[in-house]
């Protein structure tokens, strides 16, 4: 009888352990978010520069290959560096981000660059732009257009 009953202690307790455990393993990665974005415009058909905050929520490195809006007529990505007081700016095919790391494209930096600026690059607008990732995911994020000041 004893046997029975410290068996079954036993067996409840992996039971139970099982069953909190599972909401852990069900549990979805956090998402990729997007946040502070915003777009400066620029007078006439000048390329209009974006910046965000990019925050890798889930467990693997998240690689940003692209971006695409139809308020322009391409989007790059870009990184701006400063070298021996020599500003200067270029391509970057992809942008890997760690897990839980958070990434700023800012003023500087990496950024988007949206060539062609359509219509809807007006300052106090807001445009869509998708960010695109190696592994497929697309994250659509709303910006803000701001003035050439940032403002």
């Amino acid at each position: 009888m004893r046997k029975k009953i410290v068996m079954k202690s036993v067996l409840s307790g992996v039971v139970l352990a099982i069953m909190l455990a599972l909401p852990l393993a069900a549990a979805p990665a956090a998402p990729v978010v997007v946040s502070n974005a915003w777009i400066r415009a620029l007078p006439g058909k000048l390329p209009a520069g974006g910046y965000f905050t990019l925050h890798n929520g889930t467990t693997k490195t998240v690689t940003l290959s692209g971006a695409t809006s139809p308020a322009c007529g391409m989007l790059m990505l870009h990184k701006s560096e400063s070298m021996s007081g020599m500003a200067s700016m270029a391509d970057v095919t992809t942008i890997a981000v760690a897990p839980g790391a958070t990434l700023k494209f800012a003023p500087g930096g990496y950024h988007l660059m949206c060539m062609e600026p359509g219509v809807a690059v007006r300052r106090g607008g807001k445009v869509t732009i998708v960010l695109e990732f190696a592994d497929g995911r697309n994250v659509p994020a709303k910006f803000v257009v701001r003035g050439a000041n940032g403002r």
